[in-house]
């Protein structure tokens, strides 16, 4: 089954023209991959990945595949056409999906989430508990 939740069309509209969702820049995210250093080939998942900025960008820049997942089907979309634009949609794919409740189909060498409180527990459940692994659409 597939998730059927999505944000708030407001914060999509007000988020829509945003390469990354949250308080990092650019500079910061290219700073992060360069701490991090992936290696070529690293497997990442980029939970609440927004419009897919780390994921696309280290994919081209340092050689990554992987997985994101977000819960907004627009963000979800930007994300795809951000992987064309980049030329690594070979090498990413995007599932539209609620990241507390995603099971991913194989392991990940490097799990990522950008989001400020992305790893915090949550007292409240999952949009989308009870429904099985969502897949890429």
């Amino acid at each position: 089954m597939i998730c059927s939740v999505d944000l708030p069309r407001s914060f999509t509209i007000r988020e829509s023209s945003h390469r990354i969702h949250n308080p990092l820049t650019s500079e910061k995210l290219a700073t992060l991959g360069q701490a991090v250093s992936p290696a070529r080939g690293t497997v990442m998942l980029d939970l609440a990945c927004g419009s897919g900025e780390m994921l696309c960008t280290w994919a081209r820049d340092h050689q990554v595949t992987g997985t994101g997942v977000d819960i907004s089907t627009a963000f979800i979309g930007s994300a795809r056409a951000r992987a064309a634009e980049l030329n690594v949609a070979d090498r990413v794919t995007f599932v539209h999906g609620d990241a507390s409740g995603y099971v991913a189909s194989q392991p990940a060498s490097l799990r990522a989430s950008a989001q400020p409180g992305s790893g915090e527990a949550s007292p409240v459940p999952s949009p989308c508990s009870g429904a099985a692994s969502p897949r890429a659409a």
